[in-house]
């Protein structure tokens, strides 16, 4: 009989989660105790039952005064059984006591549950102790392996668990002849908490630590806190309390056909809370959830957070506030492009060609890669409605109506992430394209599930700003996004609306101040409940000054730099762009450029591309310009042209070395940009005529050229030239006797970069 109680001790296993102190909500809850006639099971129909008699019996029990007798005639199987309307999930293990007299060696039986589908689950053979009270013990979590699927491929899962309409027992014996059993005190023992899974107990500074569980699937809307309000409260090692909010997760496995992303579900749906550690120590913490049922807490999870080499989170410097910087203190220059989506219909009108298939996580992961190659560090995504919104009435897989989240999407975007983070590229995320909210630019309000001609509940898109039901139902969705991807470092920033003037039913509606109070009321409550204080801009696609962008709820400004290419110049628009938004004293760039809206010829584009990099390199903007055309990119493979930018911009830091706009004395017919300081500098001169179109020109080789920079110390200067194409030509040596330093420039067409350093 050890042998036995020993192979059936080994089936119940038990996950114990890393924590410390003692549960107070569990306990036993009593299911059948057998002291009333509503207790009695019955017999299952079937005509080869073997059940004899069953009653209540005074004969022997464990606690009260009766218990469930059952008289078999054996050979075969004899099954008793009980409705039994429970949701196990809210237990850790279901308790049966049966006693044993004298029955056959060969005696055996299993114990089975039916869910709402009538799907059978059963442990293995159990073997009992004769002359004694057995207690069984069964694991019914979540993650039990004790309970066999019989002739059904269902596993045993939360869903399962959540929804048993039957209980019984099954007993089997080959020998002939009578036995009885007594059967008493069937209980569940309350779980105070779902066990938790743990990532690691050991979490680098600025790395990830990711909590899984599983809550009944009897939510009507797992991601509505007011139906199931998930927090996970942490302890810093200085004590401080941060408060990070749970959400609903579902798996997905990636495939390619034909070279479109196809998604499946992977496993069933379960809970997750996300965190990041941003100093080193111990750390503990503890879920509660409260839903109709009333609250229960988890109990105390610890873990520890060590040094590591990451910087941290993207700040504004505290040094020159034009700039960006790491939570250690290390600058960062964005440099990247504007990826919002895998597919554009504008590149493919533009190539005339048609839309490439949308091959989804699959295209980031190729690009991200070469992007990282090439230097680059930055891309923007957006949450579009054909991409990666989490709340769309548009005929994709995965919606479910106003309030519910596109958990297909939201996959998505964990796995962009993920790759950002491999490839260290950091991401401006905008969380709703203008032509969510627009009539009459890429106008997409037709289909937007708040529509009432959709179903929905407003009118037209003005009203979203100052709808009450709208108003919460964003709260309610920028509180997911933050607990789901509100951890990462590389979240650069968050963009709630992009293109602000270009929303509503009229060109002027961004004029009337609805739209910049919703913005400062949504980035208020959108600091309020991320713990990470990650950056949060405004866009729009002209320069506009007014209260949002003055506000402190918007820590940086971006907006959009095209233009005909037949009429202006995109350096002299970036010199205006950054003239115009220093009035803000926050750190701004260009979000989206190249050509106009509805792109230009393919030189053009490419030149724009060179001219963006390099003249936003030599004016004080914070970060590089976002090209647009990303599938230009590529196609043509024009990676090189920013890893000639990112390998000359590497060492330097604009915070430390107190870089300010210089001037620069250059011949007729040139133009230069200048940062510097009195002993460094960095030059970039060209030719205006490459401003226009780039195909209707011949261009002169400059050659003989001088230029001269004032307000350089004496001494001995390292000179390196640098082509925009090639990358490092030649270095030199110059002497400045006065306060004017004069370099000769090498040959050149188009344009040419100087790097000067005072030699120590």
């Amino acid at each position: 009989m050890k042998t036995g109680r020993k192979l059936f001790f080994s089936l119940l296993v038990i996950y114990l989660a890393a924590h410390s102190g003692n549960c107070q909500t569990s306990g036993q809850v009593s299911f059948f105790s057998f002291e009333s006639t509503s207790d009695l099971w019955v017999a299952s129909p079937g005509e080869n039952n073997r059940v004899k008699k069953l009653r209540l019996s005074q004969e022997r029990f464990l606690e009260g005064n009766q218990s469930l007798e059952i008289q078999m005639d054996f050979p075969g199987e004899a099954t008793v059984e009980k409705s039994f309307y429970r949701d196990l999930t809210r237990y850790r293990y279901l308790t049966f006591n049966i006693y044993a007299g004298q029955i056959p060696d060969d005696l055996k039986l299993v114990i089975f549950l039916q869910d709402s589908e009538w799907l059978w689950y059963q442990t293995p053979l159990i073997t009992l102790q004769k002359n004694r009270w057995n207690k069984l013990t069964l694991n019914v979590q979540p993650d039990s392996t004790i309970w066999e699927n019989i002739n059904h491929s269902q596993p045993w899962s939360t869903k399962t668990a959540s929804s048993i309409k039957k209980i019984g027992l099954k007993v089997f014996c080959n020998t002939p002849g009578d036995a009885t059993l007594w059967v008493d005190e069937i209980s569940g023992q309350l779980a105070c908490f779902p066990e938790v899974v743990i990532s690691r107990t050991q979490v680098p500074v600025y790395e990830k630590l990711e909590i899984t569980f599983h809550l009944p699937e009897n939510y009507s809307n797992p991601f509505s806190p007011e139906e199931v309000n998930v927090e996970c409260y942490f302890t810093t090692p200085d004590g401080k309390e941060i408060v990070v909010p749970g959400f609903y997760y579902q798996e997905y496995e990636a495939g390619l056909s034909d070279g479109q992303e196809t998604l499946a579900p992977s496993g069933y749906p379960c809970w997750k809370v996300r965190f990041t550690p941003e100093k080193s120590g111990q750390y503990r913490c503890r879920i509660r959830v409260r839903d109709k049922s009333g609250e229960k807490e988890s109990q105390k999870i610890s873990f520890l957070a060590v040094e590591s080499q990451k910087p941290g989170f993207i700040r504004v410097s505290q040094i020159d506030r034009r700039y960006f910087q790491f939570s250690n203190g290390q600058w960062f220059y964005p440099v990247g492009l504007n990826i919002r989506s895998p597919t554009d219909t504008r590149y493919a009108a533009l190539r005339r060609r048609p839309m490439e298939p949308d091959s989804g996580t699959f295209y980031y992961e190729k690009t991200f890669k070469q992007m990282k190659e090439s230097g680059q560090n930055f891309a923007e995504i957006w949450l579009a409605n054909w991409f990666a919104a989490l709340e769309w009435i548009e005929n994709r897989p995965g919606y479910r109506g106003i309030g519910f989240y596109n958990l297909r999407h939201a996959w998505k975007l964990d796995r962009i992430l993920q790759l950002a983070e491999a490839n260290s590229i950091y991401l401006q995320i905008v969380i709703i394209n203008h032509g969510q909210l627009s009539t009459y630019c890429d106008e997409e309000w037709h289909y937007h599930p708040y529509n009432e001609k959709n179903g929905g509940f407003l009118k037209s898109p003005e009203d979203f700003f100052t709808d009450q039901q709208a108003e919460k139902l964003t709260r309610q969705k920028l509180r997911y996004i933050v607990a789901r991807w509100g951890y990462s470092p590389n979240i650069f920033g968050w963009i709630l609306l992009n293109e602000i003037n270009l929303t509503g039913s009229s060109r002027d509606f961004y004029l009337k101040p609805v739209a910049a109070a919703w913005y400062r009321k949504m980035a208020s409550y959108l600091k309020e409940i991320d713990p990470y204080r990650h950056l949060i801009s405004a866009h729009y696609t002209i320069l506009v000054d007014n209260d949002l962008l003055r506000s402190p709820e918007i820590d940086y400004v971006v907006t959009n730099a095209y233009y005909d290419v037949g009429r202006n110049s995109l350096v002299g628009m970036l010199e205006n762009i950054y003239q115009f938004n220093s009035r803000f004293e926050k750190p701004g760039f260009v979000s989206e450029f190249g050509g106009t809206p509805w792109g230009a010829s393919e030189q053009n584009l490419i030149r724009d591309l060179v001219a963006g990099l390099w003249a936003s390199f030599h004016l004080p903007l914070a970060g590089a310009p976002a090209f647009w055309w990303h599938r230009l990119v590529q196609e043509l493979n024009l990676y090189p042209l920013y890893r000639i930018l990112t390998t000359y911009a590497a060492d330097f830091d604009r915070v430390k070395s107190d870089f300010q706009v210089q001037p620069v004395v250059t011949p007729a017919g040139l133009k230069a940009l200048a940062l510097g300081n009195s002993s460094t500098a960095s030059v970039w001169i060209y030719d205006p005529a490459v401003m226009r179109k780039i195909q209707d020109f011949t261009f002169p080789e400059w050659s003989r050229v001088k230029i001269s920079l004032p307000n350089k110390k004496p001494g001995r200067y390292q000179v390196e030239f640098w082509s925009m194409e090639k990358g490092l030509l030649e270095t030199a040596d110059a002497q400045n006797e006065g306060t004017e330093l004069i370099i000769q420039l090498p040959s050149f067409r188009h344009w040419i970069a100087v790097r000067v350093k005072a030699q120590s």
